[in-house]
């Protein structure tokens, strides 16, 4: 905890915390400031006293820009605490941090990125976030997908967190049901990050996506068609050097057929378990079971076991394979949610969709 003097010293400099504020002191108080937010007696003390967090959000309109990055610096911070990010929502930061990361030009629209996908962690920040999508063309989440979509949109930011903050929102149906609308081709767009490589953090954050969607059982026909064709954009990621005999080779999908000697597996074992997760899912469905086998992904499967070191997916592959190689069901209880099946399975099946990444 902050001491007593401690807390006079911080009182002290909060006249300084201001735009009006001479811009000598008043860097020299927001860098104490933001060295306070890094730590745990800083939190809780900025979390206490509520005018702080007023100052420093006023302080990211500052014309300096070294001022005005503190202060996003200082949020950023502050915003991994959960007590902190709910906190925040009440200052109605959602439409001008989202409309500045959004903007082609903004300078800081990475870090507004990261503070994004920090209030959004809960059912209430992304009830937030859709309140201003659902209303607003220049913040809508057709143009989030788009933003997200395009190599360097803004020359000054990468936007990776922005695929964190998508994940976070399709924790909602309503943002399902927008990435899944068969009319706006959205999905479409972001199953070849599955395999992008500059980013570790927009890789992930585009698989919680995916995974996400592939709990809306009634998408599955649409989603593993020609349309959209999702099952390969899953598999790549998981699919090894490994040659297989011309007979269980020419079965598989074309973009997953005789991969180079130096073919190599995702290397985040978090998204490979989530890519895991999506095909269990798939798999919750006659129609899907069907595809996979149509398919024989089961060999890409039964590789990626043998070679899994992590145990966590090396038991969620084996799930997906458990599914795979079982017996099918009576023709009344197709859909496997509603099956009989091993509790650890069924326990998937039944999850929500998470996002499984760690925002701050």
């Amino acid at each position: 905890m902050v001491d007593q003097i401690d807390q006079k010293a911080v009182k002290e400099l909060l006249p300084f915390l201001s735009l009006n504020a001479r811009g000598d002191v008043k860097s020299l108080a927001l860098d104490y400031i933001l060295g306070l937010s890094g730590s745990d007696s800083g939190k809780h003390f900025l979390n206490q006293n509520e005018e702080y967090l007023r100052c420093i959000l006023e302080l990211t309109r500052d014309s300096n820009s070294n001022i005005s990055r503190d202060a996003y610096s200082t949020i950023v911070n502050l915003s991994a605490e959960l007590a902190i990010s709910d906190k925040l929502l009440k200052f109605n930061i959602i439409k001008p941090f989202l409309s500045y990361a959004l903007k082609q030009t903004s300078e800081h629209a990475d870090k507004v990125a990261m503070i994004l996908s920090n209030v959004t962690r809960t059912e209430t920040g992304c009830r937030e976030v859709l309140k201003v999508t659902n209303t607003s063309e220049e913040c809508s989440l057709y143009k989030i997908v788009e933003v997200l979509c395009v190599e360097k949109y803004n020359p000054r930011a990468e936007l990776n967190y922005l695929a964190t903050f998508l994940s976070n929102l399709t924790q909602l149906q309503e943002s399902r049901d927008y990435i899944l609308d068969r009319d706006c081709c959205v999905i479409q767009r972001l199953l070849p990050f599955t395999t992008y490589s500059a980013s570790l953090v927009k890789r992930r954050g585009i698989v919680a996506v995916l995974k996400n969607c592939c709990f809306e059982s009634r998408s599955h026909q649409w989603l593993l068609s020609d349309a959209v064709d999702i099952l390969p954009h899953l598999l790549l990621p998981l699919t090894g050097p490994e040659e297989f005999p011309e007979d269980e080779m020419e079965k598989l999908p074309p973009d997953l057929q005789y991969m180079d000697d130096n073919k190599e597996r995702e290397s985040d074992p978090d998204i490979r378990n989530m890519l895991l997760e999506a095909l269990l899912q798939l798999c919750s469905t006659k129609h899907g079971r069907e595809m996979m086998r149509k398919f024989n992904i089961y060999v890409i499967l039964k590789e990626l076991f043998n070679w899994e070191v992590n145990e966590e997916v090396k038991k969620s592959c084996g799930n997906v394979i458990q599914v795979l190689i079982a017996d099918e069901p009576e023709p009344s209880m197709q859909d496997l949610k509603q099956v009989q099946i091993p509790e650890e399975v069924r326990k998937k099946f039944d999850e929500e969709p998470q996002t499984n990444i760690q925002n701050s």
